[in-house]
């Protein structure tokens, strides 16, 4: 939940900046830069505070490598915040393809990964360094999970694709 007012607050202060700068930026960009944002955020959170808040998430199959596992979920974070944030216009001149598009898929994939965690915390009664909200947050915590993949999605475009014309209806017809 947490995170949802993180990335719900980097959405609005862009789309408050794009109009104070008079760029119109549309939903989908505003939303882009609110999950770049956060997931910048959280990335280097997962290196600043791994033993402490991350690695005791970790569910008991993987708790060997913990902190091996919170290393790699914060390294992916960056990248895909990085991803979501730099634009098309520069990945086109450095001759790649629309790499948002690809950050947005692989960050709802780790999203889904990572409710195992979510979940573990809460099967366990645990707390999480940080987020002194009380037992009933983990038990929503997981929650969210589908609504931040959702976000992740059609923030890119990947859903519902954005290039996609709607059915036309029976009366169009000629």
């Amino acid at each position: 939940m947490s995170f949802f007012i993180l990335i719900s607050t980097g959405a609005a202060l862009t789309w408050a900046l794009s109009r104070w700068w008079s760029l119109q930026l549309d939903l989908r960009a505003c939303m882009r830069w609110g999950m770049g944002l956060g997931f910048l955020f959280t990335g280097t959170d997962h290196f600043l505070n791994a033993a402490t808040r991350y690695a005791p998430m970790i569910p008991d199959v993987a708790a060997a490598h913990a902190l091996a596992w919170v290393y790699l979920t914060g390294a992916a974070e960056l990248a895909g915040g990085l991803g979501l944030l730099i634009p098309v216009t520069l990945y086109r001149r450095l001759g790649l393809p629309n790499l948002q598009k690809q950050a947005g898929i692989w960050l709802a994939v780790l999203l889904v990964c990572v409710v195992a965690a979510n979940i573990n915390v809460a099967l366990k009664g645990q707390t999480v360094q940080g987020l002194d909200f009380g037992a009933w947050y983990f038990w929503i915590r997981p929650l969210f999970q589908p609504i931040f993949i959702v976000w992740a999605l059609y923030c890119v475009g990947a859903w519902p694709n954005a290039t996609q014309r709607p059915p036309q209806t029976s009366g169009s017809r000629k």
